[in-house]
């Protein structure tokens, strides 16, 4: 082989062996041999002449970061990573949170009561149904009157109702 052709050799196979590391989990093994080889590509380059060095470290510069970007893009489409990430949700998943949201639309604004302390969670009764709540703010004692304010999360915020209305003591 030529003078050129072991440096170009050694900075390919380096450099490609970096994209192999993203792949392959050896614990930095391969990154390690990766790195030799691109100094030892370097230091051969050098070795023939100044110019030649300071054009294979411009090269290296602009590659490098191309080829751990091309190598990290491709990466989450790996079996490996595809075991590793979170699937995105299901559209049927929001589906039925919307459909528990609107279940609990009707709410907003009525009076119940709650049936456990909220710290911040608790159960709340609203027209005979047992509910998951959390207090919007502080510690609800059990048996408060609280208004429901809104749905966040599939649940019911509510808060102790300022005034008690004439329905509520009608039950």
């Amino acid at each position: 082989m030529t003078g050129l052709a072991w440096p170009i050799l050694c900075m390919v196979v380096g450099l490609l062996l970096l994209i192999v590391e993203v792949f392959i989990p050896s614990g930095g093994l391969i990154g390690v041999l990766a790195l030799g080889l691109i100094v030892v590509s370097l230091w051969l380059s050098f070795a023939q002449s100044a110019a030649l060095g300071l054009k294979f470290s411009a090269a290296l510069v602009l590659l490098a970061p191309m080829v751990i970007a091309a190598a990290l893009h491709l990466w989450p489409r790996t079996p490996l990573a595809k075991k590793m990430f979170l699937r995105p949700p299901d559209p049927d998943f929001d589906d039925e949170f919307h459909a528990e949201h609107h279940r609990l639309d009707h709410l907003v604004g009525q009076i119940g009561r709650a049936l456990t302390p909220l710290r911040p969670a608790g159960i709340v009764d609203f027209e005979g149904k047992r509910l998951d709540a959390i207090a919007e703010e502080g510690l609800i004692a059990a048996g408060t009157l609280v208004e429901a304010v809104q749905i966040r999360g599939g649940r019911l915020v509510v808060r102790p109702a300022n005034e008690p209305r004439f329905n509520d003591f009608l039950e």
